[in-house]
């Protein structure tokens, strides 16, 4: 079967969480018929995660596992997606959760729209608040529509909008737009070791530059609500001093990716 997502997990110390999605991408009865590849990077995990994924590689179906010491959200990403050769690229967080029913969504908004280039799909956490319903707004003024409204019964927000950006616990790309922004010469010229499309921070705003980039180079960055999946907020995140200072060395990176490329950012 060919298939047409690479869908890329990253784990640090999220071992239960890791599970969750993983029982629930593979326990309905949709998921027979997978057209996905999975891939899995461990970034330094000091709980079970490591053991408890080579025990479970083959159960999961996982095509692809690295081990790494923690080398960042970023170039984890960037690693996973060299791995694959789909269509789509899913670079998600192991704090979220979703069914093959909502990864054939997804592919089918892909595949009816090719000017879809980038997509973010809602995200709901377990009791049924908004966390992600599109970034939208300006590069220097961006809003996160929907944030922390109580949605039990997926009502809301079920519409499709041109965003900034969209939430990078659950950001899917066409391959060929994460190839020609991953091999852009200017952006080569800025980081010539980056091996993909996420800018190399320690943490946050690679999925923003990604985005703001895109857009930057003509394609199109959409929110669509009628694909929905759980996420629970910041569950996967670093917290405390070392957030805060991966927070400001990531932002201090991406003003200057911004202002090298000639694009509005805050």
């Amino acid at each position: 079967m060919f298939e047409l997502i690479d869908i890329c997990v990253i784990n640090h110390n999220t071992r239960p969480l890791l599970n969750r999605f993983l029982d629930c991408l593979h326990n309905d009865l949709h998921a027979a018929q997978k057209k996905w590849k999975l891939y899995i990077a461990d970034n330094g995990s000091v709980d079970d995660s490591v053991n408890w994924l080579r025990f479970n590689q083959s159960r999961y179906s996982i095509d692809g596992l690295k081990l790494n010491d923690n080398i960042g959200y970023s170039s984890a990403c960037n690693q996973l997606a060299a791995l694959g050769g789909s269509d789509t690229i899913a670079l998600v967080n192991a704090d979220i959760w979703a069914d093959s029913r909502s990864i054939y969504g997804i592919d089918k908004i892909f595949q009816e729209d090719e000017t879809v280039h980038i997509l973010g799909p809602k995200q709901r956490d377990e009791n049924g608040y908004i966390t992600h319903a599109g970034i939208i707004g300006t590069n220097t003024s961006p809003k996160h529509r929907g944030w922390r409204e109580h949605d039990p019964e997926d009502h809301l927000y079920r519409d499709r909008v041109d965003c900034v950006t969209v939430s990078g616990s659950a950001y899917f790309i066409r391959r060929n737009v994460w190839d020609a922004l991953s091999n852009d010469i200017a952006y080569k010229n800025m980081f010539p070791n980056s091996t993909g499309a996420f800018l190399p921070t320690p943490h946050y705003y690679e999925e923003t530059w990604c985005s703001y980039f895109a857009r930057h180079r003509g394609y199109n960055v959409v929110y669509d609500g009628t694909v929905s999946i759980g996420h629970s907020w910041h569950k996967s995140s670093p917290v405390g001093g070392e957030a805060d200072q991966k927070f400001s060395i990531s932002r201090e990176i991406f003003r200057k990716a911004c202002d090298f490329m000639g694009i509005d950012r805050d």
